[in-house]
């Protein structure tokens, strides 16, 4: 399908879904779990990751299962033919629309610190048609720029906690253990949505060179972003508190703007924070458009995808301008991940594994009985 681009190695694919994972909110991910769980954000925050770890697992266990089948062939082979044609109709439209909301707010933002005086419409046409440009030198392309680009994303925003660290008031985090059992199970949600993007290892999983490895690397690459997401969300909270983190529209960017180091190589902090998150978005859109993409491929059994990218712009394109500023696009984003995300990272998937281990274990007794 990729011609020599089609195989990818299992630290590649983990690279790719933990920029995917990061996404747009990390910007925002502070203030809801803030106003979800307030200073006992950390309990929910663990476990929501470490249970999206073993749900992240238990995808790449499916990939793992059948090597070298694509995600419509999975389906097929548990859930039956019709279902799968159905499904991936309905996961392709849905990641339009998600292409659409991801391209706008990324859009909104640029124009807002970047290019105050260029035209909306203009900035989602040039992001487009460069993310066009990437999927179409295939996912080996897109694996080798998350590899070298994750390293420094990572240390660099590693480099910009710690330079916040003078800010800290720890009598931020007090009081603790005040939430209740049924207050946690109220508050996952906001926890198991700012880590989606792991169920992309059932597109693209396929793709892998070595799937014996694929449970241990996407495991790890959930990890990673929790170990981030903890970081970063304890570093706001020692620095603004719980109530004044509820006020601000993105907290993680006012926690950088607070940064104040005499001899900084760097004078503008906040642009090279919002070139870091700009280059974050931009490698969590770019896999979305490529696993519409390959999951049209398969609809339509073609053997080349590269003529299918460019068709898709106009779409995302029109879902991009709907919703009148980036106050509106981020609302109607989470209403729509609120339902159609849940289908598709945990419901359907969990079907899948369902079926596969129905007919693994009849499988079994029936080779038993003979």
């Amino acid at each position: 399908m990729f011609s020599n681009n089609d195989k990818i190695s299992p630290s590649q694919i983990a690279n790719v879904l933990v920029l995917m994972m990061l996404g747009t909110g990390i910007l925002t991910l502070p203030r809801t779990l803030t106003e979800a769980a307030a200073t006992d954000w950390w309990i929910v925050l663990i476990i929501g990751g470490l249970g999206i770890t073993l749900i992240a697992i238990a995808q790449a266990y499916i990939v793992k299962s059948f090597p070298g089948k694509s995600y419509m062939e999975i389906i097929s082979a548990t859930l039956s033919k019709p279902v799968a044609y159905i499904y991936i109709i309905f996961l392709v439209l849905f990641l339009i629309i998600l292409n659409g909301f991801l391209v706008r707010i990324l859009a909104e933002v640029v124009k807002m610190f970047l290019l105050l005086a260029t035209p909306l419409e203009v900035i989602i046409l040039s992001l487009l048609l460069v993310i066009v440009y990437l999927v179409r030198q295939g996912i080996e392309a897109l694996g080798r720029l998350a590899e070298l680009l994750l390293p420094i994303i990572l240390v660099l925003s590693l480099v910009l906690v710690a330079l916040t660290i003078g800010n800290s008031d720890y009598t931020n985090l007090l009081p603790v253990f005040q939430i209740s059992f049924t207050d946690v199970v109220k508050a996952l949600p906001v926890v198991l949505f700012s880590f989606l993007g792991f169920e992309f290892v059932l597109i693209f999983g396929t793709y892998v060179n070595k799937t014996n490895e694929l449970t241990k690397y996407t495991g790890g690459a959930v990890l990673v972003i929790l170990f981030l997401y903890i970081i970063l969300n304890l570093a706001t909270i020692l620095t603004f508190g719980t109530v004044q983190i509820t006020h601000l529209i993105w907290p993680t960017l006012s926690l950088f703007k607070t940064i104040e180091f005499p001899g900084l190589f760097i004078e503008n902090v906040e642009a090279l924070v919002m070139a870091l998150w700009v280059i974050i978005v931009f490698m969590s859109i770019a896999p979305v458009l490529l696993a519409k993409v390959v999951l049209l491929t398969d609809l339509i059994k073609g053997k080349e995808f590269n003529y299918l990218a460019l068709p898709l712009i106009p779409l995302i394109y029109f879902v991009s301008l709907v919703g009148d500023n980036l106050a509106e696009a981020y609302m109607l984003l989470d209403m729509f991940t609120l339902y159609a995300a849940t289908i598709v990272a945990f419901i359907f998937p969990t079907l899948i594994l369902i079926a596969m281990l129905v007919k693994k274990k009849l499988k079994r007794e029936g080779s038993t009985s003979e």
